[in-house]
């Protein structure tokens, strides 16, 4: 090969080789302008999620219905038929025998002008098809009439069913223990306190009538001496 042509094969390749060069550097600037988009979730992940959603809203509804004791607000979505088990371990399969007694408990708890506040703490719900398991803590504030405070958690488990493409209350049950229980620790003090005053009336009437029963028997004996 003649010097010229030597001299055009290399002046090629170094074009070449900056043509690539360049190439390259574009690509990476445009992929570091533009990441990969994130890849759409498969439809069955996509509609599982929306299923999750309209069982997450259900937590405000419960929590409304509790706080501003309006349990009518639940009516329309229980499921036909519909049972709960309620923390007096009290089953009902009728709504308004549920909310008579659920009026009756909180009236005879917490008195005129008493208050009760639920937050929910949901876990990840269960489904089954048109099947769910709704389940989690809450914690409860309780406020008598008398200004008494009363805090507490609890565990709750729903069972939903799925309906014309709604999600139904099926079966609600709510646990309290009955040893970590401020209400029960609280009336244990009480009855403690009673009996205990009690035993001190009783006391102090018993010794006042062993006095007198006492004091009597002497009076014979001084007159006759």
């Amino acid at each position: 090969m003649s010097r010229p042509d030597t001299r055009r094969a290399g002046r090629t390749s170094r074009l070449l080789l900056v043509g690539l060069t360049a190439t390259c550097l574009g690509g990476a600037a445009t992929w570091a302008q533009t990441p990969p988009s994130t890849p759409a979730p498969p439809p069955a992940a996509a509609a599982d999620e929306a299923e999750h959603a309209a069982l997450r809203r259900f937590k405000a509804l419960f929590e409304q219905a509790v706080n501003e004791n309006n349990l009518d607000l639940m009516k329309p979505h229980l499921h036909e038929p519909f049972s709960v088990v309620t923390y007096t371990d009290r089953e009902f399969k009728d709504f308004e025998a549920f909310k008579a007694r659920w009026q009756k408990t909180r009236d005879e708890l917490l008195g005129s002008g008493g208050r009760y506040r639920l937050t929910l703490d949901p876990d990840r719900s269960d489904i089954f098809g048109d099947v769910a398991v709704a389940h989690g803590n809450s914690d409860n504030v309780m406020v008598t009439a008398s200004g008494d405070e009363y805090r507490f958690s609890s565990h709750w488990t729903v069972v939903f069913r799925k309906v014309d493409g709604q999600w139904k209350i099926f079966r609600a049950h709510s646990s309290l223990s009955p040893f970590d229980n401020p209400m029960l620790r609280a009336g244990v003090r009480k009855l403690v306190i009673w009996y205990a005053a009690a035993a001190l009336v009783v006391g102090a009437v018993v010794g006042s009538a062993i006095s007198l029963l006492l004091a009597r028997r002497r009076r014979p004996a001084a007159a006759t001496a």
